[in-house]
């Protein structure tokens, strides 16, 4: 056994017999991983519904194929004890590029997988227009901090490039102040949840209509006069608006009328309400009202109300229960009044 240690002795103290096994041991490492993920963990990230363990899995794999044996490389190196440090350099560089190369492809299938299963979900397209710029945004942040790390190792000065991006995003922040206060706005509101595609809301400018869109800088209206307004992102987050659709899209109908002094109230409230109360497709529950609101200067003023299941009925029943109460007025000789001014003159 001594002769046999002191044969092999020149060989294992040889460096360079060192480094190649070093590296052959990453070769099988690498070989062993890929084995391990592509048959084991992707075999059962299969079986789960979600796809977000096999893109994990997938782009793992990918990254240690080329990784390890690169690593490998730079591990061999130290057994050779070089002078120079240019190899590990190129080595670490080549690794930087390989794991930046790695982080952008899981982007890509993570925003892939997100377009499939989440933004087509959504009826807004603020989602389909920032989730590429997000994507490009993140990209673009893994390079740049890739690069300043190549950069370090190879012992160039970062610290003037860092100023430069610095001074270079300010002033892109500031060129795009409005558009950048759009897009976070638009962020908002699907994030609170205080206006969606479809709703009817009121302006605080008092333009109602059905919202169209939350785009990544405007919202689209639509008006019961068929004309589509444009709203910046920022102006409607910070408005007051009144939305007729949250949370619940029943919605009440109101005819304000009024009568003659002398009218009997309950005579007027039962055919009123008898009439009202025939009205097609109104809710029973809460039912029909009709209410004595107050004594005004010519006349007893009243109001009838019907709740519809959906806004998009209440004008149509509004304008049938106004003709109706006026023709119920009429047949029963309650009398409708009109402004009046009585003048008393001295003799």
């Amino acid at each position: 056994m001594d002769a046999l240690a002191d044969m092999l002795r020149p060989y294992v103290e040889n460096p360079w017999i060192q480094s190649l096994g070093i590296f052959i041991l990453s070769l099988v490492l690498t070989v062993v991983a890929r084995w391990s993920l592509r048959f084991v963990l992707l075999g059962l990230a299969e079986k789960t519904k979600t796809e977000v363990d096999d893109i994990l899995i997938r782009a793992v794999k990918k990254v240690v194929t080329y990784s390890l044996p690169v690593i490998g490389l730079m591990v061999a190196l130290t057994p050779l004890a070089l002078q120079t440090t240019v190899p590990h350099r190129i080595l670490f560089s080549l690794l930087a590029v390989l794991l930046m190369g790695g982080a952008i492809g899981l982007l890509d299938d993570m925003s892939k997988w997100l377009e499939r299963n989440w933004v087509k979900r959504t009826a807004s397209t603020l989602d389909e227009d920032l989730l590429p710029l997000l994507r490009k945004a993140v990209k673009t942040s893994v390079a740049i901090v890739g690069l300043l790390i190549i950069l370090g190792k190879w012992e160039v000065e970062i610290a003037p490039l860092l100023g430069a991006l610095g001074i270079g995003g300010l002033a892109i922040a500031l060129a795009l102040n409005s558009t950048l206060s759009n897009v976070f706005s638009g962020i908002q509101l699907i994030l609170d949840r205080s206006v969606n595609v479809g709703d009817k809301v009121q302006l605080e400018s008092g333009e109602v209509g059905v919202l169209l869109d939350i785009g990544l800088r405007t919202t689209m209206m639509r008006t019961y006069d068929n004309e589509v307004i444009s709203l910046p992102n920022s102006q409607l987050a910070n408005a007051r608006v009144k939305n007729y659709t949250k949370h619940d899209a029943t919605i009440r109908s109101t005819v304000n009328f009024a009568v003659a002094y002398g009218s009997d109230v309950a005579q007027v409230k039962r055919v009123v309400l008898d009439a009202i109360s025939e009205l097609d497709d109104i809710l029973q529950e809460p039912g029909p009202q009709v209410l004595f609101l107050n004594m005004g200067d010519f006349a007893l003023d009243m109001s009838a109300r019907v709740w519809v299941d959906d806004y998009g009925k209440q004008f149509a029943r509004k304008l049938e229960m106004m003709e109706l109460v006026y023709n119920t007025l009429n047949k029963n000789d309650i009398e409708i009044p009109f402004p009046t001014r009585t003048v008393h003159m001295k003799q």
